[in-house]
C-alpha cells in the first residue's frame, strides 16, 4: 500500500514492476534495490536509493518547518539555476533553527560553500565557521541542526556530505527538495531525513530515515509568504499592486517602442521608393518629430533634474537609516559584552576590601 516506504516512485506505467521490488525487499531480497548513483539498477529502471533505511521511524522526533527555510531554498536553486544556465545545478546550504528534547524547529538557513575534487563534495569548513559565527552574533538562539541540497533521492555522495558536518552537530538532518516535483506533485517535494547507524554484514553502515515533519509559520511570515504568493502573476493571478504598475509600464514601453519602429520602417521604405507618399502621415509624423525638441529646453531639464535629485535625496536618506540600525545593533551588542564584563569583575574582586573603587574606576 505504501511502495514509497521502500523508496520506490509508483507510477500507473510500473505498477507491477514496484509490487515485484517491494514484495522483494519484504522478503530481504536487498539485490533489489534499483537506482542511479546510489541504488541497483532492475531490468524495468525502477528507481531505489540504498541509504534509505526502509524501517519504520520510532525515533519520536517532531519537526517543525518554517516557510523562510523553504523560500530561501527555492530562492538559492532559482538564483544558481539562471546565473550558470544549468538545467540541475548542485546547491548546499545550512539549516538553523533550535532543539528542545526531541522537539525541532528548523527557522532559517543560509548557503555553505565547497569544492568539487575528483568528484567529491568538500564542504569549505572555514566559510562555514565564519557564516556561522555572523548568524549567531545576529541569532544566538539559533544552532546549526542540518543541511539541505537538492535531488530526487539521497544518494552516497549524501553520505559523504553528512558525515562532514557530524563535527558539528552529532546528528544533523537532511532535507532534499525535488525541483522536478514542484509542478507534477500537490505535495511540498520536500523530504527530511534523520541519519542512523544500520549493522549491514557485520559492518556500521550510516543509512537515512524518512522523518516527519509540519510546517509551522507565524502571523508576520504568513503575511510575507501571502504577499509573495501575489506576486507571481504568470499564470493570471492577481499579483500585489507594485508588479501591476510596473508591468502595465512595461507593456507600454514596449507598445511604444513598436510604434515607433513601424514610423521608422515606413520612412525608410518611402525614401528607397518602396511606398508611394501618404500626405496626412507624413504631416503627423512631422508633427510628432516636432515635439521632441520640447525635451531639450532648459525648464524641461531643470524640472527633470529636480525630480532626479529627489530620487537620489531619498535613496541617500534610506541608506542613512540602514546604516543607523545597523549601528543601534551594533551598540546594543557592546552594551550587553560590556555589562557582562562588569559582572566578570564584581565576581572576581568578590571579598576584596577595594572593590567598590576598582569597579567606579572600571564604569
Amino acid at each position: 500500500l505504501f511502495p514509497h516506504l521502500y523508496g520506490v516512485e509508483l507510477t500507473w506505467d510500473n505498477v507491477e514492476e514496484v509490487v515485484e521490488v517491494v514484495n522483494n525487499r519484504k522478503a530481504g531480497n536487498d539485490n533489489a534495490n534499483v537506482g542511479i548513483e546510489g541504488g541497483g539498477s532492475s531490468s524495468e529502471g525502477v528507481v531505489v536509493s540504498t541509504v534509505v533505511s526502509t524501517a519504520a521511524n520510532n525515533s519520536g522526533l517532531t519537526v517543525e518547518l518554517h516557510p523562510l527555510t523553504l523560500l530561501n531554498i527555492s530562492d538559492h536553486y532559482t538564483r544558481i539555476k539562471m546565473q550558470q544556465q544549468i538545467q540541475h545545478p548542485q546547491v548546499i546550504g545550512a539549516l538553523l533553527g533550535s532543539q528542545s528534547g526531541r522537539d525541532v524547529e528548523i527557522s532559517n538557513s543560509y548557503e555553505l560553500s565547497f569544492n568539487v575534487i575528483n568528484g567529491r563534495v568538500l564542504i569549505d569548513k572555514e566559510y562555514f565557521t565564519t557564516k556561522q559565527e555572523q548568524f549567531r552574533q545576529v541569532f544566538p538562539q539559533l544552532d546549526f541542526l542540518g543541511w539541505y541540497t537538492l535531488g530526487p533521492y539521497p544518494t552516497p555522495d549524501h553520505i559523504e556530505i553528512h558525515k562532514q558536518l557530524l563535527e558539528y552537530n552529532e546528528s544533523p538532518l537532511f532535507l532534499q527538495m525535488n525541483p522536478q516535483e514542484i509542478v507534477t506533485s500537490k505535495n511540498l517535494p520536500i523530504t527530511v531525513y534523520e541519519s542512523i547507524i544500520d549493522i549491514i554484514d557485520g559492518q556500521a553502515n550510516m543509512l537515512f530515515i524518512k522523518a516527519q515533519y509540519k510546517i509551522e509559520t507565524g502571523e508576520a511570515e504568513r503575511i510575507a509568504v501571502d504577499h509573495v504568493a501575489r506576486t507571481s502573476s504568470s499564470d493570471g493571478i492577481e499579483g500585489s499592486s507594485l508588479i501591476a504598475h510596473l508591468t502595465t509600464q512595461g507593456n507600454a514601453i514596449k507598445m511604444l517602442h513598436t510604434r515607433v519602429k513601424m514610423l521608422h520602417r515606413y520612412l525608410v521604405d518611402y525614401k528607397k521608393g518602396e511606398l508611394e507618399a501618404d500626405h496626412d502621415i507624413l504631416r503627423q509624423i512631422a508633427s510628432l518629430c516636432n515635439r521632441m525638441p520640447t525635451f531639450e529646453g532648459s525648464e524641461f531639464r531643470e524640472e527633470f533634474l529636480t525630480e532626479y535629485n529627489d530620487v537620489l535625496l531619498t535613496s541617500y536618506l534610506a541608506t542613512i537609516t540602514k546604516g543607523t540600525n545597523s549601528i543601534n545593533e551594533t551598540s546594543l551588542i557592546l552594551r550587553h559584552i560590556t555589562k557582562e564584563t562588569e559582572i566578570d569583575v564584581i565576581n572576581h574582586l568578590d571579598g576584596d576590601s577595594d572593590k567598590g573603587t576598582a569597579i567606579v574606576e572600571f564604569s
